[in-house]
């Protein structure tokens, strides 16, 4: 009889577990606003974290309007990553060489009058990477880090001819829970 007592309280310990673990919230982040845009007289922008399918967001989309008669350029080396108020660097991209983040030579976006330019870059800050003893073929791969809670943004640095023009925007990442 008392085998069977302490069955009956195993299990009920047991579903209890399985009930209040199965209840637990999920988190995901959230941004306010979705995206932050900025307007001028030579360009308009629009700055957006983005997670596609994970619960946090890992990296941003820029995207750029060119309103005037002539090129616009990039200066990815002076374009900056802002968190809670503070520059913590620059961003990166795919095909982005390491010489030219190291040198500080990284190549401009060049757009054209009329065009729309869209590009995903993450903050080098942020960048995760892959321990090099895994197995596999993500052994050492580099991927886009996970942006942490509090205001993320960018100081877009854009040229026309040798005329700088730059906009700070930024968005407030939180986390949300969400009942299952």
């Amino acid at each position: 009889m008392k085998s069977m007592w302490k069955t009956v309280f195993i299990l009920g310990v047991g579903f209890a577990l399985f009930w209040g673990i199965g209840c637990a919230p999920t988190l995901i982040s959230v941004s306010s606003p979705e995206f932050q845009t900025a307007d001028n007289s030579y360009y308009s922008a629009q700055f957006e974290p983005l997670s596609e399918g994970k619960n946090f967001f890992d990296r941003f989309r820029l995207k750029v309007v060119n309103k005037t008669p002539k090129d616009l350029e990039i200066d990815w080396n002076k374009t900056r990553y802002l968190y809670n108020g503070h520059d913590l660097g620059i961003f990166v991209f795919k095909g982005i060489q390491p010489k030219d983040i190291k040198n500080a030579t990284i190549p401009p976006d060049i757009i054209p009058s009329g065009h729309t330019f869209s590009k995903e870059i993450s903050p080098l800050k942020l960048i995760a990477r892959e321990p090099l003893s895994g197995k596999g073929l993500n052994a050492g791969k580099i991927t886009p880090g996970l942006i942490p809670d509090g205001e993320s943004g960018i100081l877009l640095f854009i040229r026309q001819n040798d005329t700088p023009v730059k906009e700070k925007m930024t968005v407030k990442i939180t986390e949300k829970k969400l009942q299952k």
